[in-house]
Order: structure tokens, then sequence, then C-alpha cells
């Protein structure tokens, strides 16, 4: 069926600003009704106290609007990952080594404080109890954040165009999406990453399996406070992680192509 271009324009990009709209409606309608309980704390201490229960609470709002897009699509995924079950054990350490990596990689270099402090946003994001944390960024985050940006940007765009211009621009706006430029690299680059094994499998599980991996680790280094000796050390495990995850990804590849 032909589509115009503003129409192609709009289910590409529609599920950003769909996400977008609803998660600021969220935090607006919060602090609305915040302002009229006559609480004695402030509005940044009400957002820091309840922040997390909020953004749950949009992104899963989030997910209900997008995934009635997602079927409305008629999307018919892979059933290979279902045959082979071990693959999602080998996606799930892509993540975890890659987002290492990428963490490494950009730790050593002066970006903090441009476009936005990423120490603001950890605080926004570690500041409430570690059970709603975990919910958020290991459970709810990886599940929404791959239907839109993989599941509806990427897969429709790959519809019009191909592989890389999809890849790139779904990757831009993940990394815009971030509003923070040490995160929007990072998320630049591991959405690249997750657009490889989306589109290599064909099924959203293997972008959600990735993504998981990847905020459970931060999860747990964050509150293990794990660091490393010396910088040396930082650059052998980051070279190790890509190392590995590469030898991982080419070892699925080929399994794939023999089935």
């Amino acid at each position: 069926m032909y589509a115009s271009v503003p129409t192609k324009i709009w289910r590409t990009l529609g599920p950003v600003v769909i996400h977008f709209a609803i998660y600021f409606v969220v935090i607006y309608l919060a602090a609305l009704i915040f302002a009229k309980s006559g609480s004695p704390l402030s509005l940044d201490a009400y957002m820091g106290n309840h922040f997390a229960l909020i953004t749950i609470i949009a992104l899963l709002i989030s997910f209900v609007v997008n995934f009635l897009y997602f079927r409305r699509d008629y999307v018919k995924q892979s059933d290979y990952l279902k045959k082979n079950p071990v693959h999602l054990l080998w996606v799930f350490l892509i993540g975890l080594l890659m987002s290492h990596a990428l963490s490494i990689l950009l730790s050593l270099l002066p970006l903090d404080n441009l476009l936005g402090s990423y120490q603001t946003v950890e605080n926004e994001l570690f500041g409430a109890s570690w059970i709603l944390v975990v919910i958020r960024a290991v459970i709810v985050t990886p599940v929404v954040e791959e239907l839109v940006f993989r599941g509806l940007v990427f897969r429709r765009m790959k519809e019009y165009t191909s592989f890389w211009p999809a890849a790139i621009v779904s990757s831009v706006l993940f990394g815009l999406y971030h509003m923070n430029l040490i995160q929007g690299i990072y998320a630049f680059l591991f959405g690249i990453i997750i657009c490889l094994l989306y589109d290599r499998y064909g099924h959203l599980a293997a972008a959600i399996l990735v993504h998981f991996g990847a905020n459970l680790l931060s999860v747990i280094l964050q509150y293990a406070n794990v660091s490393y000796p010396a910088l040396w050390v930082y650059i052998v495990v980051m070279v190790a992680a890509i190392i590995v995850s590469v030898a991982i990804y080419r070892f699925l590849i080929k399994k794939r192509e023999e089935n």
C-alpha cells in the first residue's frame, strides 16, 4: 500500500512523540496533584521521593498505547528464538559485556557536564528504593523502550529504507531521548548493537534481553560500588569485553545461517 511522505514520517517518529507526550503529561499531572495536596515538601523534594514510581506509571501507559500500534501493524515475529532458546543466553551476555565496555569507554572521556550532567541523571535514577529502581530500570524500561525504538521506529523505518538508515535514525532518537551527552552517546552506540541483534533474530525478545542485560549490570555495579584499581585494568576489561562480544556475535551469525 502506498504511503505519503508525511504518513511515513509520522509512522516512524510518532511512537517517540507519543512516548514523550505521555511521559511529560504524567509528570505534569503528578506535579499538579502535589501542588493541590498542601504538602510541606518542595516540588523538587516531592519529585525526588516519587520520581521512580511516577516514571514507572508513565512507562506502563506508554507501553499500552504503543503496543496497540505494534499489534495493529500485524507483525509476525520469527520463531527462531523459541526453537533455539540457548541463543537467549548469548544475547543476554552480549548485552552485559557491550554495555560495560561502552560505559568504561565513555567514563574515560571528558564529556560530563556537556549538555547535561550525568551525575544529576544518576541521582534521579538511583534516588529511590532499590525495589523501585529494579522494577523501573531492569524490568519496565527495557520492554517499553525496545517496543518504541526498535519494535516501532526501527522496524517501520526499515520498511521504507534499509537496515543502516533505520538503525542510525532509531539510535539517534534513542540517544536524544536520554537528554544527556554521556548517556546519549552510550544509547546511540548501544542502540546500533540492539538493532543488529533485533534484525538478526526478527523478534523483539532479542532486543529486550540485550537491554535487560545492560540495565541489570548497571544496577548491580551501582549498588555494589565496583571500581577497578588502575586505568590499565579498565582498558583490559573494555577490550576483552568487546572481543568476547564480537566472537559471540559471529558465532550466533554462523549458527543462524546454518539454520
